[in-house]
């Protein structure tokens, strides 16, 4: 269990180039121990790649290459949650370009944003622990996907798990990876948003991971977090310097660029053999190196990268992929179809300076003060990156007055909504310096609609294409507005309290035209990329990439674990579900091999 911030330093055996660990050329015999020869590839070191990464090596025959396209980045403002939350601004370990205009939202261009970084985005997210519902992975099962009830899943939220505001039966007390919630409330608006809540017969509630929770509630928010007020990302958690010394069998490469998977056949199907590597920063004109995996290779590169990697491999739609001159190992339309992320539209209001996240940005002072607070005593503003409690609500038991009308003893049904007050204002448009604000994100939860991710090139060093594809489904619209209304009823409720609240960035009325066009104004993504090589049948109505075991069809010794996995992405902050699935493959895996003889 995890007390003090870890300390990776350049004298770990952490940073292993490409040159380190692989062969200058391909090669076949897995007889002999060589460079370049391991049990497991994992491709791809973020949030799933090191727990995955971490269990397999328990074992300690076990050989396991992780390579991460990103470095350590081993700094102060890495650790410190409200800095690292701080992504959008200055210089950060991502890779971000822009996605193809959204057709139904004026056209607008978002930024795409993928981590460069040894854990992932649990490095530079908003560090919220939340499950999901325990209804959308009983949902899954009926439709088919076996061992994916919440039942089969909750021993493994509880293996990675130390809960140390939550104890109890549903919660882990001897994971690695600690999550808590803030003793107290850093600014009023939080509690001034609860009781709004509980006036439109919202509950509050302490746990929002508990499964029999209702989907519909003012959730205070648990992060993870060390209890001196450090991020604990999945690296730090699951990989810190005292297992990587530990682990001679363990090789992390990392500013390493995987350009493809490399495949041979048994006269079946395919079967993935190794990978092609590179540094990441590299000419083209750089030599290609070559690993070779005796069991399995996983990807873990996340919803964007991964089917980008299939994609450049030949996997993927044939006529996509012939179009770039790339051989076809599979035709799986699935690939990079029915991306899906969670849209977000903001209401923003002025609020006093003192009660937002501006103070800091307004106030030497302030900001001395609570700079030396957090590096004092692990506490205040800098602890936080800018999260507290949120929201979740059902489309459905909305009316049109805003106000819910609930059955609490439904088990069946999980949230469409989420409604996120933050004290800033996170559009980042605003230029009064001395102004405080606060904002409603209001995201639909359970989108119909879906996106693309498609080849820019052959070469691999090119972003891909993405399309969000956000409200090309116009039942999103539906969803959106109610939770507007939601949110806006909260903003009145608030100020009939004596909040004080002005209007700064809000629809111009209440119709639906008025919302609908707010909605295409405002449109944003919050991140949550998923579902891109989704776990269903081949040949399901929405082509699936993976069977329930993670195993790419029609493709041996393959797996993927990560957020394109989800059949639909889950109604949640996704660092909790994914790091689920990581633990469940590293026991597949386990359970797969165990019987045979090395």
């Amino acid at each position: 269990m995890p007390t003090v911030p870890v300390n990776y330093t350049s004298a770990m055996p952490i940073h292993q180039r490409p040159a380190d660990v692989g062969a200058e050329t391909r090669f076949l015999d897995t007889n002999s121990p060589r460079k370049g020869l391991y049990d497991y590839i994992i491709v791809g070191g973020g949030t799933a790649g090191c727990v995955l990464a971490s269990r397999l090596t328990e074992d300690p025959n076990i050989s396991v290459l992780l390579l991460e396209r990103g470095g350590v980045h081993n700094t102060f403002i890495m650790r410190c949650p409200l800095l690292s939350g701080s992504f959008l601004q200055g210089k950060h370990p991502s890779v971000r370009w822009n996605s193809t205009p959204l057709t139904a939202a004026n056209g607008r261009v978002l930024e795409i944003l993928t981590g460069t970084v040894l854990g992932g985005a649990s490095r530079f997210n908003a560090m919220v622990y939340t499950r999901g519902s325990a209804a959308q992975y009983d949902e899954w099962r009926k439709r088919g996907r076996v061992g994916w009830s919440y039942a089969d899943l909750e021993p493994y939220f509880i293996k990675s798990e130390n809960a140390v505001s939550t104890p109890g039966n549903h919660h882990g007390s001897g994971g690695p990876w600690s999550n808590q919630h803030f003793d107290k409330f850093h600014f009023s608006s939080f509690p001034r948003t609860a009781k709004a809540a509980r006036d439109l017969g919202i509950s509050y509630t302490e746990d929002v991971n508990a499964p029999e929770g209702s989907c519909i509630s003012c959730a205070k928010l648990h992060v993870t977090m060390t209890p001196d007020g450090k991020r604990l990302s999945t690296l730090d958690a699951f990989l810190p310097p005292s297992i990587i010394t530990q682990r001679q069998r363990l090789d992390i490469c990392t500013d390493t660029l995987v350009t493809k998977i490399d495949f041979e056949h048994d006269g079946v199907q395919a079967v993935a053999s190794g990978v092609f590597f590179k540094p990441f920063d590299s000419p083209a004109t750089e030599k290609i190196l070559y690993a070779r995996a005796k069991k399995e290779i996983i990807v873990c590169c996340g919803a964007i990268e991964t089917p980008h990697l299939l994609l450049l491999s030949g996997i993927g739609a044939k006529d996509h992929i012939s179009k770039h001159g790339i051989k076809v190992i599979k035709d799986l339309p699935g690939v990079g179809h029915n991306l899906q992320d969670h849209a977000g539209v903001t209401l923003t209001y002025k609020v006093p300076l003192s009660d937002s996240f501006h103070s800091l940005e307004s106030s030497l002072t302030r900001a001395l003060t609570e700079f030396l607070n957090y590096l004092i005593w692990g506490r205040g503003l800098f602890t936080n990156p800018t999260l507290q409690v949120s929201i979740f609500a059902k489309s459905d038991n909305l009316g049109s007055d805003a106000k819910p009308s609930f059955d609490p003893t439904n088990r069946e049904a999980f949230p469409d909504i989420e409604i996120m007050p933050i004290p800033v204002e996170i559009n980042r448009v605003a230029t009064q310096k001395s102004q405080g604000f606060f904002s409603f994100l209001c995201v639909p939860l359970q989108p119909k609609s879906s996106g693309t991710i498609e080849l820019h090139s052959h070469n691999p060093h090119a972003s891909p294409k993405v399309d969000l594809g956000f409200f090309t489904d116009a039942t999103d619209f539906n969803v959106a507005r109610k939770a507007l209304r939601l949110a806006m009823k909260l903003a009145e409720k608030m100020r009939a309290d004596g909040y004080q609240m002005e209007d700064h960035l809000v629809p111009a009325g209440d119709s639906d035209e008025q919302l609908d066009t707010f909605i295409r104004q405002g449109a944003r993504t919050t991140f949550h990329y998923a579902s891109s090589c989704r776990m269903a049948p081949e040949h399901d109505t929405v082509p699936g990439v993976i069977d329930d075991e993670l195993r790419v069809h029609g493709i041996s010794h393959l797996r993927i674990a990560d957020a394109s996995i989800f059949p639909d992405v889950v109604a949640t902050h996704l660092q909790a579900p994914v790091v689920m699935v990581a633990e469940k493959c590293a026991d597949m895996l386990k359970q797969t091999w165990s019987a045979t003889i090395r």
